[in-house]
């Protein structure tokens, strides 16, 4: 009788064992999903601006009087609308080709925003010029840092995307802040170099 008592009992923890490496299995499986999910969505973010510089690459001087298109934090502020009057594969470039290079940053932005809150769990995204994306104490910061030079185009244009972790903790007290909508990025690439001299 107590021969099968320990049996049972070896099988139960055996079975909870199994049970937990299924568990973090499935962690892992999502996590990697959302990294390559990440990855793509950075990356092709990074080759519509550099398909459009006329709006990506306009440097210290225009960005002091028109801001940026591409530059945006999705923790704040709002994403332009997508809607078939300002697409531009719905109706024809306004104009100039200032004015299509403007209308096609709007378009590229408003469809990255899109995608990166509905395709990564508390997705947020950050693209801005940045001399110091990663920091050996700290790591990756959703912080900009300009150039020490001075010249804000000095420093490279980086795009970085982070989401709530399946990994992170699961206690109250340890979860990512979700106003933070991630303490750190995970994903940080550079779309464009700076223009050191």
């Amino acid at each position: 009788m107590l021969e099968a008592l320990v049996a049972i009992v070896v099988l139960a923890v055996g079975v909870l064992g199994v049970a937990s490496l299924l568990l973090n299995s499935s962690r892992f499986t999502q996590q990697a999903s959302y990294d390559t999910t990440a990855m793509q969505l950075a990356t092709e973010m990074a080759e519509r601006m550099r398909a459009n510089p006329a709006v990506s690459q306009t440097g210290a001087a225009a960005e002091a009087i028109i801001p940026n298109r591409y530059f945006i934090d999705t923790a704040t502020g709002q994403p332009p609308a997508l809607t078939a009057a300002n697409s531009p594969y719905a109706i024809a470039c306004p104009g100039t080709a200032a004015g299509c290079a403007q209308q096609l940053a709007d378009f590229d932005v408003a469809e990255f925003w899109e995608r990166v809150s509905t395709g990564l769990p508390g997705g947020r995204a950050v693209i801005c010029r940045d001399m110091v994306a990663y920091d050996q104490a700290t790591g990756f910061s959703w912080g900009c840092t300009p150039s020490a030079t001075g010249r804000a185009d000095d420093a490279p244009i980086v795009i970085k995307i982070g989401w709530i972790s399946r990994l992170a903790a699961r206690t109250v007290a340890a979860r990512v802040d979700m106003s933070d909508m991630g303490t750190r990025p995970q994903v940080v690439i550079v779309a464009t170099q700076g223009t050191v001299n």
